[in-house]
């Protein structure tokens, strides 16, 4: 028994992210107009101009509402009413030149000014049907099963996604085109956005995001905590693509010491399989990562 529950401390270690150093900022909320949250770590913030942004922050604007965020590689984005957003990744100084950033638009509307291809940080943008990798300025709507790019400036690549995620082959967009999909459809090109998508534009995406950040560059506001959220208030993030289930389950597994929360993840297993490990760990105990040597890490080595 006593080996057992050695056996369990040690699989739980492996599980479970490793500390990190404080995370470095990758943004500044340049614009605010109408409520706002930010979700960071286990907690909920009050969201306002001059907040800094860290890899893994998920931004959700209520009704009316209007965000703009400046991001250290000069690229700029402005979300809409209703819009939820997350800084899924951003490499660090060191990693820039190679790229590999990416922003994730859950639903709602974003427009994006993408920076210089020297020093860029954020190649792609993600939503739950597509991919987009732009040179330029676009408009995103996703109103799920559906969504819509218009390339206003420049061009991009785009490669719509499968219900497990897997993306297809990338169709080109350029200056002035529009695309459409919906879920489990193929998508479709048209050279001007409809009279649906210019109708439900924002009125503040008509002009040119302006750049603000200098602003606030020694004003560096602390975001309010207003307190936890449930899970059936983040039940999209943790159901949604893979790659972004995978960052929830890194950013909220402590959350599982709260009965509730666990109850919920335990019920829905199948919509969200990273979680298995955790809530589950004894069906693990035997297939621990092995080492170089092929040997398991749970053994050790000699």
């Amino acid at each position: 028994m006593r080996l057992i529950a050695v056996k369990r401390l040690i699989l739980a270690c492996l599980l479970l992210p490793s500390a990190a150093p404080a995370a470095e900022t990758i943004g500044i909320v340049t614009m605010q107009e109408g409520g706002a949250s930010l979700l960071r770590g286990t907690s909920r913030y009050a969201l306002a101009e001059g907040v800094r942004l860290i890899p893994g922050d998920i931004l959700e604007l209520a009704d009316k509402a209007f965000s703009q965020v400046e991001f250290a590689d000069g690229t700029i984005v402005a979300l809409g009413p209703q819009s939820r957003f997350l800084a899924l990744s951003y490499p660090p100084p060191g990693a820039r030149s190679s790229g590999g950033g990416e922003l994730f638009l859950l639903r709602g509307w974003m427009k994006l000014a993408s920076a210089p291809q020297k020093g860029r940080a954020i190649e792609r943008y993600g939503s739950p049907l597509f991919e987009l990798n732009p040179d330029g300025t676009a408009v995103v709507q996703v109103s799920m099963p559906e969504a819509a790019v218009f390339m206003e400036s420049g061009e991009g690549r785009l490669a719509q996604l499968s219900a497990n995620g897997r993306a297809g082959d990338p169709v080109r967009l350029k200056t002035s085109q529009f695309f459409t999909c919906k879920q489990d459809q193929r998508g479709s090109l048209a050279p001007r956005p409809s009279q649906a998508f210019l109708g439900a534009l924002p009125r503040s995406f008509m002009d040119t995001l302006p750049a603000r950040a200098a602003k606030f560059k020694e004003r560096n506001v602390a975001p309010k905590r207003s307190g936890d959220f449930t899970y059936a208030e983040v039940q999209d993030w943790i159901n949604s693509v893979p790659a972004v289930r995978r960052a929830m389950v890194s950013h909220w597994h402590s959350k599982l010491a709260d009965p509730a929360f666990r109850s919920a993840i335990v019920a829905g297993l199948k919509d969200h399989p990273e979680w298995d490990r955790l809530v589950n760990p004894d069906k693990y105990l035997d297939s621990a990562p092995a080492n170089r040597s092929g040997q398991s890490q749970l053994s050790g080595s000699r």
